[in-house]
């Protein structure tokens, strides 16, 4: 067997023999044909034989047969030129007990051959391997070429979903990374190639997938390390399965930012997602869609709420499947929105389309009829849009909400779109808005009575009390142009407010000049409150004092509750309503048959008096509209209340009402609205019929 060779610089070396005895550490060398050529006596001793009993024997036969497999096949890559980290090795002694040896070694390349230089120590009492084995988080050791040189159990499991050790190239384990909860098909770069690229720790929490399929979300530390001896530079990684408390996680995000009850994005959430979109997308790419379900209330009243959030489940489903690739939200009841990226109008009418048709298949699969949506849009690319404008999702919202309610004044199951008509009335609104917080705080509201007459002698018996403003010529604004835009601008309150206050004063003053005139023959007035000032806390506390403030008596105010708005005010203002019949004041409902008011509804609260709406006043003889207006007539009597046809502006119309029996009429045939002073004169006489 043929020694080693040593390279030498030319002067006189010690031959191999005295530098192995010098040695006190654990040395051999590994001949080409993987026989020990050489070892010094501390090796020898380790496994309880001389070094001349082992020399020239195959290397293997001194290794634990526990570890022969694995050990051959890394003395065989790093023969083939693998470098290896510090591994450790079981040797056997001679009493069967194994010691294990972390070595590092040295390729010596001859004319015979590759011999293989290996110096190291025995391992201390704590057994490293033991260590990383069992504390449960994976463990890999990679050297600079990416290969692995030494892993952990619990770093096999849940990168190969085995317990042999992970072998080859740390990047072809038979394993991907990919990011939680987000897109599989997205490129990660493998942690340990990032941290040897960067030369810096590098922390992330990532999704593996198993060859078996099983996937595991991880926290992943990976940080460049140095071989002792300032050897090649080397990554460890660990491992921390965190699957259960990243689910945990997930489900309190979950809850967070999506709709209980339909698992779309809720409102807050769908308008940052919105934002988010405007931010990345092309100028003009971005529109929303807002629609709700078509006459929805009946669906409650009539299937009940559980087959009503059914539908509403089913539709959200619906719109899923059809509308890939956009953002969906729930903005309570069902209102849902949806966001999408588009560069031509023409696509707004195949996504309206697509949500009208998801309406229509939910409402089958769930209630087995056919429920229409009605959808608004609006959309950032509008030509006649300021190009200079900065788009958010809250105005895209609030354009596309706008366009929505013109598609259900047109007759529902529509799509109507933002367009630059819609802008201008938008436009138009701010301005009346802006007019009338001027109105407001320099208390210029002014207050008109259209008179309420007894079509059998002409008496005044009330009036309904009009609010009014006027524009900078003086001329009065028609109350179209300015109601909704102060009901838009949170105004319509304040607007409340200060016709209480007038009205109050008219009967303060028709009572300060009653004279002997009974209290209960003296007209009274009727206010239209908004169902925001209906809901007050203090709402019977106010209108008292408003009263008492202006010498009016309670009997004298008349308290108008539009029937479109009776079901939403009905529960909390129910109380309150009590509490005002008690003390005097008439509660009435008004346009009536217009609404959702049921008999049952109206039975229940202390309404006297029903104003019966101008659409079935000046209906035609045998038409649907006309039998409802004399069932209304045939309810008020039933019920004991008052009833008053409004908008009467015919002769005719006139003594249809006087021939049904209606109590009270109100309209331009029997006089316009009047400023207040005008009605206190008008009030004072009896008018006849024409």
């Amino acid at each position: 067997m043929s020694e080693p060779s040593w390279t030498s610089t030319g002067a006189p070396t010690p031959d191999a023999e005295t530098i192995l005895g010098a040695l006190g550490d654990f040395v051999v060398v590994v001949a080409p044909d993987g026989t020990l050529a050489a070892m010094n006596e501390t090796a020898a001793s380790m496994v309880g034989r001389s070094p001349g009993d082992l020399v020239g024997e195959p290397v293997l036969n001194s290794l634990h047969p526990d570890d022969l497999e694995a050990t051959t096949e890394l003395l065989m890559r790093y023969a083939r030129g693998v470098d290896l980290y510090r591994p450790v090795i079981r040797l056997q002694r001679t009493d069967g007990s194994p010691v294990a040896v972390e070595f590092i070694g040295q390729r010596h390349d001859t004319e015979t051959g590759r011999y293989l230089i290996f110096s190291g120590r025995a391992e201390p009492v704590l057994d490293s391997e033991e260590v990383i084995s069992g504390i449960g988080i994976g463990v890999v050791i990679a050297n600079a070429a990416g290969e692995i040189i030494e892993s952990n159990p619990a770093a096999a499991t849940l990168l190969a979903g085995t317990n042999e050790a992970l072998q080859g190239p740390a990047s072809e384990i038979g394993t991907r990374f990919t990011r939680p909860d987000s897109d599989p098909t997205e490129d990660v770069e493998h942690p340990m190639s990032r941290a040897l690229r960067e030369q810096q720790v590098v922390t992330e929490r990532l999704a593996v997938t198993t060859p078996t399929g099983t996937t595991h979300v991880v926290d992943v530390e990976a940080r460049p390390v140095s071989v002792r001896y300032s050897g090649p530079a080397a990554v460890l990684m660990t491992l921390t399965d965190v699957s259960a408390r990243h689910a945990a996680e997930a489900a309190l995000v979950r809850a967070a930012t999506t709709d209980d009850l339909t698992g779309v994005a809720n409102r807050s959430t769908f308008m940052e997602l919105v934002d988010a979109r405007i931010d990345r997308s092309e100028p003009g790419d971005v529109a929303v869609l807002f629609c709700d379900l078509d006459r929805f209330k009946s669906v409650n009243e009539r299937f009940g709420h559980g087959e009503a959030d059914r539908l509403l489940r089913r539709f959200a489903h619906e719109m899923t499947e059809a509308l890939a690739g956009t953002t969906i939200g729930r903005f309570g009841g069902d209102e849902f929105a949806v966001a999408a990226d588009i560069t031509d109008v023409g696509e707004l009418d195949d996504l309206a389309e697509a949500i009208r048709g998801a309406a229509r298949r939910a409402s089958l699969a769930t209630l087995h009829v056919v429920v229409t949506a009605s959808v608004g849009a609006s959309w950032t690319g509008d030509d006649a849009r300021d190009a200079t404008e900065i788009q958010t999702a809250a105005q895209l919202i609030e354009e596309a909400d706008e366009a929505l309610r013109r598609a259900k004044r047109t007759g529902r199951d529509r799509f109507a779109f933002f367009d630059h008509t819609m802008r201008d009335l938008r436009s138009e609104q701010t301005r009346m808005a802006r007019q009338l917080r001027d109105h407001l705080a320099d208390e210029r509201v002014e207050i008109a009575i259209q008179p309420v007459i007894d079509p059998r002698d002409g008496r005044v018996s009330g009036g309904e009390a009009l609010a009014r403003i006027r524009d900078e010529h003086g001329e009065l604004i028609p109350a179209a142009r300015w109601i909704d835009a102060a009901t838009r601008a949170g105004l319509i309150q304040a607007v409340d407010e200060q016709v209480i206050r007038l009205a109050s004063q008219l009967l303060g003053q028709l009572h300060a000049s009653a004279g002997d005139t009974p209290a209960e023959l003296l007209p009274v007035i009727g206010v239209n409150l908004s169902d925001g000032t209906m809901a007050r806390p203090d709402l019977f506390e106010w209108l008292t004092s408003q009263l008492t403030d202006a010498g009016a008596p309670t009997s004298g105010l008349v308290i108008e509750i539009p029937e479109t708005v009776f079901p939403v005010i009905r529960d909390r203002s129910a109380d309150a309503l009590r509490q005002l019949k008690a003390a005097g004041l008439w509660v009435a409902i008004d346009d009536f048959g217009v609404g959702y008011a049921s008999l049952a509804e109206v039975r229940d609260l202390p309404i006297d008096t029903l104003k019966i709406d101008r659409s079935f006043v000046i209906a035609d003889q045998g038409t649907p509209e006309e039998a409802i207006l004399r069932a209304a007539i045939e309810m008020s009597r039933a019920m004991n209340c008052r009833s008053v046809a409004e908008g009467v502006e015919t002769q005719h119309q006139l003594e249809l009402m006087l021939a049904l029996g209606v109590d009270y009429v109100q309209g331009y045939f029997t006089s316009r609205p009047l400023p207040h002073d005008e009605f206190v004169d008008f009030s004072r006489s009896a008018h006849p019929i024409r």
